[in-house]
């Protein structure tokens, strides 16, 4: 029985369904399960300008739903034919299953699939022996949350560590997020004034003020408390950055704290010599056990990090990073901290529960902080937007968004110079990769789009659909 909770906003007028012949736009979603990852992926989607269903059996979380997102809400049970069928969700693009049981996101995934014919089921899967049921249940994608997490830790070790950078699937610039505070040279800059006065290879792409996320123009001054979105080469970046706390900073010793099943997924992801000069640090016996016969390579030590002395025993601070990913955000918090004060040069602190905290600590010097709800949203979302889409990345609370777009042979882009085409501050190209000779570049006005180039797009997520239209040549 599907028991109506009053939804809060009822989606007053009908919402435009656009065919995009550049990638697919996903416009009406349906998603099991509204706990942390539903609930702020849906927000994500909503500000795209999509229409969004939640739908859980619990009317707790679905009475959060209503209060906390612009999208109607439904107490439902996932895995009911005739509660599915109930919502009229036949005409819905996607169906994605995001419960914290693996069992009932694939089979929903797969009544949604046989009986509905929805083109695209996406199922949150945790459990390695379910990799392959996608083949067998009919379920587009399978994302596993653990493998998405350690595999961007494993990035950013491999390419090296900023604090606050996005990095990109095929290309070498990066995104980076930039405090202005009263020692910046750029505070009470024009853009163009920045552009005039600072060499190198860069792009002022995104600006974050107050409350407020715009992409900037040339006429943009740069405020005290601001903070920049800078697309860059690494070089570049050194040189805009000098100071000690943005420079790369290559890993040679890895320290992990934490047994999960994220320490599992990052240390097969490393490398046989990576996994030579890597410790870790694991409280629980039985999995340290499996750990140090799994990987006999690795220096595995069953302690607690929070034990003192331990530190000083094991020669922690010889370590180049120190990677906290156990399952309580406040102790990996504090241990990235805590290892920074110790003399390691870089330390990441992975968020699994409380998202505020990556606000809250942005300014506590640790190099890196990773939402594991934001790094899955970001998977679930490229596989919505297509096979065009090779990576995609959230920033600033969801109000901007990132993605490298691969320009297809048929599109209305090529030949174009970029300044033909007016985005009108929605958003911007910011960088551009050729797939023939691997070359990154910040282009100019001048730059000619070309079949096959894969564009760095920044846009700010309420204009997503003039953005897709304006790549499937669709507005002028």
């Amino acid at each position: 029985m599907i028991k109506d909770l009053a939804p809060r906003n009822q989606f007053c007028g009908a919402l435009l369904f656009i065919a995009l012949s550049v990638y697919h736009v996903v416009m009406k979603i349906v998603i099991l399960g509204a706990g942390r990852r539903g609930i702020r992926l849906a927000r994500f989607l909503v500000e795209e300008q999509n229409d969004v269903i939640l739908i859980d059996d619990n009317p707790g979380n679905v009475a959060k739903a209503l209060t906390s997102v612009d999208c109607l809400a439904f107490e439902c049970s996932g895995t009911n034919i005739d509660d599915l069928a109930s919502l009229e969700i036949r005409d819905a693009d996607a169906f994605i299953a995001l419960t914290g049981s693996d069992e009932t996101n694939l089979v929903s995934c797969g009544i949604v699939s046989s009986n509905f014919n929805i083109p695209v089921t996406i199922a949150s899967v945790r459990n390695l022996s379910y990799t392959n049921t996608d083949s067998i249940m009919g379920i587009t994608h399978i994302v596993n949350p653990y493998q998405e997490v350690a595999r961007h830790i494993w990035k950013e070790i491999d390419k090296g560590i900023y604090s606050d950078v996005v990095m990109f699937e095929h290309s070498a610039l990066l995104l980076n997020n930039v405090f202005v505070d009263e020692n910046s040279p750029y505070q009470d800059m024009s853009l163009k004034d920045i552009r005039k006065n600072f060499s190198g290879n860069f792009v002022i792409a995104a600006l974050s003020r107050d409350e407020d996320v715009m992409v900037p123009s040339g006429d943009t001054v740069i405020k005290k408390g601001d903070t920049l979105g800078v697309i860059a080469d690494n070089d570049s970046l050194e040189d805009l950055f000098h100071t000690e706390d943005q420079k790369k900073q290559r890993s040679r010793k890895i320290c992990i704290v934490g047994g999960t099943k994220i320490t599992d997924f990052l240390l097969h992801d490393l490398t046989m010599r990576q996994r030579r000069n890597t410790t870790v640090i694991i409280k629980d016996p039985e999995f340290a056990t499996d750990i140090s016969s799994k990987y006999p390579e690795v220096l595995t030590i069953n302690d607690n990090i929070i034990n003192e002395g331990l530190f000083a025993q094991e020669n922690l601070d010889n370590n180049d990073v120190m990677v906290c990913i156990t399952d309580n955000d406040e102790l990996n918090i504090i241990s990235a901290s805590y290892a920074k004060t110790m003399g390691i040069k870089n330390s990441m602190a992975l968020i699994i529960k409380n998202p505020d905290y990556l606000r809250m600590t942005r300014h506590m010097g640790i190099d890196s902080l990773i939402s594991s709800q934001d790094v899955t949203v970001d998977s679930i979302l490229k596989y919505l937007h297509g096979k065009n889409i090779s990576s995609m990345h959230k920033m600033f609370d969801g109000r901007l968004e990132t993605f490298e777009f691969k320009v297809p042979a048929d599109s209305p882009l090529i030949g174009k110079k970029l300044m033909d085409i007016n985005m009108k501050e929605k958003g911007i190209i910011g960088g551009v990769t050729n797939t023939k000779d691997k070359s990154n570049t910040i282009p100019t006005g001048t730059y000619e789009i070309r079949s096959g180039d894969i564009l760095l797009l920044i846009t700010l997520s309420k204009s997503n659909m003039f953005i897709q239209n304006l790549l499937s040549g669709k507005e002028s």
